[in-house]
């Protein structure tokens, strides 16, 4: 029989296995032995990757789990649900087979990882992603000969296509610039390098256009089976699409309601959509929208220590930073990038999409109405304090690394805390004015369409063009905004339902919690919460309250 001590120690040792096989994650995991490589990703590589974590399912299958404590339990059950969700996406998503984009996620990832995370001197940094930039054309010829063409969602051509395009300066002027003032001694060989890195790249920018687009006909939908498989086994929940879909035009519906009784509330003569054109038309300039982000992320961290709402752990930190020139076609507005599982310093960094100081001033605006002030403390609530970044560093701290591993699954637990806390500092009065009220039940507005074209474009024959034209009209989202959200809707089934599904079951479970601990705080509700991990809300609820 197999103790529970030696289940976490097997683990350890299978995601070693696994950090050796791929080395960028390894480093966004915080585990730096392998910086230097970017890893085989030929479809041999690949296949024997498949074959270790198929070996470890069968391991977990045959451990008696009968005389474990709960904690352990759950653990197992989580690291079993994780190794499924690889093996499915491997063997039924096959994206390694039909998205091209995720080749150059690795070879841009796997430098920018290293630039961003300042995890040591800038110059041992600069020494590993040098040594990375030379195996890029190794890894993109691999990539090439990966895709079956033909397969390919013409939608994904067209997004890994637009990100090639603007990662060859990375190589060519951003990294030589950098290593030109930090080593000057290797500022030679980053020209070369880096010229060499960007040729690949740039050609594989002609192969997407000349080869890949022509002929990518694949569907980007998973179907209605695979749907309701990802539903049932990665987030351990009893709906399934058709409720999904129900569940979602219920709640666009109640939000619309509630965002006209507030609007009637700021004024009666104007109706909803007027009064937050007005709103929008009050954003930051584009040169002070870093600065007013990190002041709006400060406020939200003193009014969470203020109003005792959630401890915060020691040794984290948040650093707000202009988003990767490579990353601006898929984040419109700004996005979070936590810690890794492995990291001592818990320093996140939160990431700012600029406007395009060349184009028109129309398109300028355009896009820093996406910005708007009473939105900012919405996003710093959500991605920050108490949302994303605090919950995802106490989730780092939690001893048992398969709970920290949980981060890879409970997307409905992680996206579902972040949007709980929008109401829950509503209520508490860090969002005040009624028009912030409007401005975030707009934002619930946008998640409940997320849930609606989640079911929609992977079981409903729903096209990107049509989803496009929901957001704008029903969300009142800019085009290119929009364009940016439906493109990784297409590539992530069932994680945009993940923010309102989750939020409502958070909810029950936090009710459930107060009952059981009448005399807790509400500080003491969330610290247990949060302290338990990343974990599915069905087995978040085993952790805590023993059933679920």
């Amino acid at each position: 029989m197999t103790t529970s001590q030696a289940f976490y120690a097997q683990s350890g040792k299978w995601l070693d296995r696994i950090m050796e096989e791929s080395p960028v994650l390894a480093t966004q995991m915080g585990e730096h032995r392998y910086d230097t490589k970017l890893g085989d990703h030929s479809l041999q590589a690949q296949e024997r990757l498949m074959a270790v974590v198929r070996g470890m399912q069968d391991d977990l299958a045959d451990m008696d789990t009968a005389a474990w404590d709960n904690d352990a339990k759950i653990d197992h059950t989580l690291l079993t649900q994780i190794f499924k969700s690889l093996v499915r996406g491997y063997d039924k998503q096959r994206t390694h087979r039909r998205n091209p984009g995720e080749v150059l996620d690795t070879v841009t990832g796997g430098v920018m990882f290293l630039i961003m995370k300042e995890f040591a001197p800038l110059p041992e940094r600069l020494a590993c992603a040098l040594a990375r930039a030379r195996e890029i054309p190794q890894v993109l010829a691999d990539g090439r000969k990966n895709l079956i063409l033909k397969e390919v969602p013409r939608v994904w051509a067209e997004t890994a296509l637009e990100t090639a395009q603007t990662t060859p300066m990375l190589f060519t002027a951003l990294l030589p610039a950098m290593a030109q003032q930090a080593t000057p001694e290797s500022a030679e060989e980053w020209s070369e390098v880096g010229q060499r890195a960007a040729e690949a790249i740039q050609s594989y920018a002609e192969f997407l256009r000349d080869e890949v687009l022509p002929v990518a006909s694949g569907s980007f939908a998973v179907g209605t089976d695979l749907f309701n498989e990802i539903l049932r086994e990665d987030h351990m929940v009893d709906y399934d699409a058709d409720r999904l879909l129900e569940t979602g035009w219920a709640q666009l519906r109640l939000t619309r309601k509630l965002m006209e009784d507030v609007a009637r509330e700021i004024d009666p003569s104007k109706t909803v959509r007027e009064l937050l054109e007005e709103a929008k038309a009050d954003h930051p300039s584009a040169e002070g929208l870093l600065q007013a982000y990190r002041d709006a992320m400060q406020a939200a961290k003193q009014f969470v220590i203020d109003r005792e709402i959630a401890s915060i752990p020691e040794q984290e930190s948040l650093r707000i930073v202009e988003t990767p020139v490579y990353l601006r076609p898929i984040i419109p507005y700004a996005a979070y990038m936590p810690a890794g599982i492995l990291e001592d310093a818990q320093e996140g960094i939160f990431v700012v999409t600029p406007v395009d100081a060349d184009a028109p001033a129309d398109e300028q605006e355009e896009k820093l109405k996406g910005h708007f002030h009473i939105k900012l403390p919405v996003t710093a609530l959500h991605e920050a304090y108490p949302g994303h970044h605090l919950q995802l560093t106490w989730s780092n701290r939690n001893e048992a690394l398969p709970r920290r591993m949980g981060s890879f699954l409970a997307t409905l637990f992680i996206e579902g805390w972040a949007f709980y806390c929008e109401e829950l500092m509503e209520e508490l009065g860090f969002i005040s004015e009624p028009v912030q009220r409007l401005g975030r039940l707009s934002d619930q507005l946008w998640r409940a369409a997320r849930i609606i074209l989640d079911v929609s474009l992977h079981t409903r024959g729903m096209t990107v063009d049509e989803a496009v034209d929901f957001l704008v009209n029903e969300c009142q989202l800019e085009r290119s905004n929009a364009v940016a959200e439906v493109r990784r809707y297409t590539m992530t089934p069932t994680q945009p339902q993940s923010y309102l599904m989750g939020k409502l079951q958070i909810l029950d479970l936090i009710d459930d919690l107060k009952k059981t601990r009448p005399e807790a705080t509400l500080r003491e509700i969330h610290d247990a919460i949060l302290k338990a991990g990343s974990l599915p809300p069905r087995l978040m609820r085993r952790a805590l309250l023993g059933s679920g």
